[in-house]
């Protein structure tokens, strides 16, 4: 054999020795949960048994299974440790666990700590003010759907009470109980995917102690069909409400300035959205896919409509932009061929991403309304003046503005009709 081959049988030799050894990262365990001594010497880590690397794998080995309680504090050569950590990847591919319970001395539940723990449905808590200020580094922290218990008790109807200031990130995302969600008073951020994809969840109400609304928040909510939110509200995050299809309104009110990229976007059902008076900008497809929308009025504080807002919004029949608007993105209104009236109460006409901003049969049919003594500045843009009739009568057209109008949309339809005064009429009976 000559020395290349040598050569290669010992590398070949050397790896494969390599892959076959686990090397142990626990510190020592308990009642058969292993733990790993945090820098402080005085917390510990619950963690996995051993790990080792082949064939471009990572494998993370233990023995956990069926119901996992972990405790608050452990003892180990006659010293007690307090439980903070559920570590990376500890129950890793664990498919046996069926519950975990989870103690109040937990501030974070690192990467992957539940991955793929496709038999896991129950968490089991203590203490709802410890939970909801989780460090959680997973938007779904369980890797799968599952049912929240607090003290032995599904929550369906959750109460944040009083003290609690934050809900943290991903702090109930997947929860499948949930039916209901109180915010309290004294709440003021909703964290990044608090609540994403709690399909059981219909009603949300939101205290006017909150200032934001977290990215992603209640992205996938599906059968969402009541929101309220409170009048501190100042921003609603990227993708918050995305793909709540069955919201069927939003008022959002006038202490918010931003509404992020996506926020609304595929919320099919939406048939009224009520813009507050503050919105400065409206995030880039902020409306996109809302296909039940057949008005909109965008209100004079409003400068910015980010690109494809309103793209696809396919039953829309009524636009109103007011005048500080300054720039609108491509494709804001385009898959909108419904149009039938446009008004731009902006003396200067808003400058466009590009030429596309409505559909050409909204261009040749739709009559655009605009203030009195600018119709020459309109047909003079290029991007307006592809609007075939130009009218210079836009406070006339729109003297109350939609919001006026569409408050006015008592049972939520998207429409103002007989229906809207038979509820009033009810509410009044009934009281």
């Amino acid at each position: 054999m000559n020395n290349i081959s040598k050569l290669s049988v010992l590398l070949l030799a050397l790896m494969m020795s390599t892959a076959a050894v686990a090397d142990e990262v626990y510190d020592f365990d308990v009642d058969g949960i292993y733990y790993k001594i945090l820098e402080n010497g005085d917390e510990v880590s619950v963690t996995y048994k051993t790990y080792y690397y082949s064939s471009h794998t990572e494998h993370y080995i233990s023995d956990y299974t069926g119901d996992v309680v972990i405790p608050a504090t452990v003892t180990f050569n006659g010293k007690t440790f307090r439980v903070t950590e559920i570590g990376d990847h500890a129950f890793y591919q664990r498919v046996s666990v069926t519950s975990v319970t989870i103690p109040s001395s937990i501030d974070v539940i690192r990467y992957d700590a539940f991955g793929y723990c496709t038999g896991l449905t129950r968490v089991n808590i203590t203490d709802l003010a410890a939970w909801c200020d989780l460090n959680c580094m997973n938007i779904f922290p369980f890797y799968c759907p599952y049912h929240l218990f607090l003290n032995g008790e599904e929550i369906t109807d959750l109460v944040i009470p009083e003290g609690i200031t934050s809900i943290r990130n991903a702090a109930f995302s997947q929860c499948l109980g949930l039916a209901s969600v109180t915010i309290g008073n004294s709440v003021t951020t909703i964290g990044t995917n608090a609540f994403e994809d709690c399909t059981a969840l219909t009603s949300v109400s939101i205290g006017n102690s909150v200032t934001e609304i977290g990215d992603v928040a209640f992205e996938g909510c599906t059968s969402l069909a009541n929101v309220t939110l409170g009048n501190s509200v100042k921003t609603i995050g990227h993708y918050a409400f995305a793909g709540c299809t069955s919201l069927p309104s939003i008022d959002i009110p006038n202490s918010v300035t931003i509404i992020g990229v996506v926020a609304f976007a595929g919320c099919t059902g939406l048939k009224n959205a009520i813009i507050g008076n503050s919105v400065t900008s409206i995030g880039t497809r902020a409306f996109e896919g809302c296909q039940g929308l057949t008005r909109i009025n965008i209100p004079n504080s409003v400068t910015e409509i980010g690109i494809m807002a309103f793209y696809g919004c396919s039953e829309l029949t009524s636009v109103s932009i007011g005048n500080s608007v300054t720039t609108i993105g491509k494709e804001a209104f385009m898959n909108c061929s419904l149009i039938e009236t446009v008004t731009c109460q902006a003396t200067t006409p808003p400058a466009w991403g590009d030429l596309s901003m409505f559909m050409t049969n909204v261009y040749n049919h739709a009559p655009l309304h605009v203030p009195s003594d600018t119709e020459r500045d309109y047909m003079a843009d290029s991007g307006w003046g592809q609007f075939l009739t130009i009218i210079g009568d836009a406070d006339e057209v729109n003297p109350g503005g939609d919001d006026d109008y569409m408050k006015c949309d008592v049972n939520g339809d998207g429409e103002v009709n007989i229906a809207d005064v038979n509820k009033v009429i009810e509410a009044i009976l009934k009281h």
